[in-house]
C-alpha cells in the first residue's frame, strides 16, 4: 500500500491550524469521517462549525486542522473511491436546533422538504462521543501522529461511524441510517455540498435549508472550502427568431438569472432578465427575448 511523506513545514502548517482542537466534543463542532469498506474508519474533531459560517460568498479555504497521514496510511497516498464525510450538529435543548451536513451535487432533495429529524442530534453526538466514553475502547486505535483530535476506528466496534450511523445494522450508511433525508457521503475525488438543516415545525414560516458553501477534495487529500452557491456553468444556448434559451447547471435553493451583452470589454453593462428561476439540482433554463438584434453573450447570476 503506497504511503506519503510530508514535508516537515507542511507537517507543522497542520499541527499549527486554527481549526483543530483537542477531541474533547462539544455540541456544534465539526466531524469529518473518512470510511470505505474493509477498512477501519479515520474520525476527526475540527472544532465549532462556526469557522465555516457567516462568510461573503466566494471565500474560500483550505481545510487544514487535521493531519492526514491517518487517512494515506489507512487507505493509501491515492484517495481516490474513499467516502468522506463532514457533519455537525447543535444541542437538542438550542433555541434553533441545526445540523450541518455534507452532500453530493447535485442535490434535488435538501430545499426546504422537511428534512430535520430529533435522531440527527443523537446520531452526530454519538459518532463524536462515543469514542471516549464506549466500553468498546479496545477495540479504539488513537492515531498517533494528531491523538488529541482523531481516531482509527474498527466498523466492527460499536464506537465507529459505520455502527452508530446504521444502528448496528450497517444499512443505510450513507444517508444516516435513513435519518438524513440525502445522501451525506461524497466519493474521492469530487466537488460536494454543505446544508444547514432546521426543523419544519418552526412557527409561522418554516426556514428552508440553506446551503452553506461547496467542499472540493482531491484523490490527494486536499479539502477546500468555498462559501455561498456553487458558480453556475452555461451548458449549451439554442436559439429560434429572436429568444435565446440559456441552459445552465444549478444548485437546488439558489435563485439564478440570466444576465447579456452585445459588446464584451471595457466598462461593458450588462442588464439582467426580468426572469428568475430557483434551482433544482438540475440543467435548468431561462429564455431570454433579444429585442436589440446583433450577437448576445450571457452569463448567469447566482443568489
Amino acid at each position: 500500500m503506497k504511503k506519503i511523506i510530508l514535508p516537515a513545514i507542511f507537517l507543522l502548517a497542520l499541527l499549527a491550524a486554527p481549526l483543530a482542537r483537542a477531541w474533547s466534543y462539544n455540541d456544534g463542532d465539526l466531524l469529518l469521517i473518512f470510511r470505505e469498506t474493509g477498512f477501519n474508519d479515520i474520525e476527526y474533531n475540527l472544532g465549532s462549525v462556526s469557522n465555516l459560517l457567516g462568510h461573503a460568498n466566494g471565500y474560500t479555504t483550505t481545510i487544514t486542522g487535521w493531519n492526514p497521514s491517518p487517512v494515506t496510511s489507512q487507505f493509501g497516498s491515492d484517495l481516490t473511491g474513499v467516502s468522506v464525510i463532514l457533519v455537525a450538529v447543535t444541542s437538542a435543548t438550542n433555541a434553533t436546533p441545526t445540523a450541518w451536513l455534507s452532500s453530493p451535487d447535485p442535490n434535488t432533495t435538501a430545499y426546504n422538504v422537511g428534512a430535520w429529524s430529533q435522531n440527527l442530534h443523537s446520531i452526530i453526538s454519538a459518532v463524536a462521543n462515543r469514542p471516549i466514553t464506549s466500553p468498546y475502547s479496545y477495540t479504539l486505535k488513537p492515531v498517533a501522529v494528531t491523538p488529541t483530535n482523531a481516531f482509527s476506528i474498527s466498523v466492527s466496534s460499536g464506537a465507529s461511524y459505520d455502527s452508530i450511523v446504521s444502528g448496528g445494522t450497517f444499512a443505510n450508511i450513507p444517508n444516516l441510517g435513513g435519518h438524513s433525508p440525502f445522501t451525506v457521503e461524497q466519493v474521492i475525488p469530487g466537488s460536494f455540498d454543505f446544508w444547514a438543516v432546521q426543523p419544519t415545525s418552526v412557527y409561522p414560516n418554516p426556514p428552508p435549508d440553506q446551503l452553506v458553501g461547496t467542499f472540493t477534495i482531491t484523490a490527494g487529500g486536499v479539502l477546500t472550502f468555498v462559501s455561498g452557491p456553487r458558480q453556475s456553468t452555461i451548458t449549451g444556448v439554442n436559439h429560434s427568431s429572436n429568444v435565446s434559451s440559456v441552459q445552465f447547471t444549478t444548485t437546488v435553493g439558489n435563485h439564478y438569472s440570466v444576465a447579456y451583452t452585445n459588446q464584451l470589454g471595457g466598462n461593458t453593462a450588462w442588464p439582467v432578465d426580468a426572469a428568475t428561476i430557483i434551482g433544482d439540482g438540475n440543467i435548468d433554463t431561462i429564455n431570454h427575448t433579444n429585442n436589440n438584434g446583433g450577437v448576445e453573450f450571457y452569463r448567469v447570476n447566482t443568489q
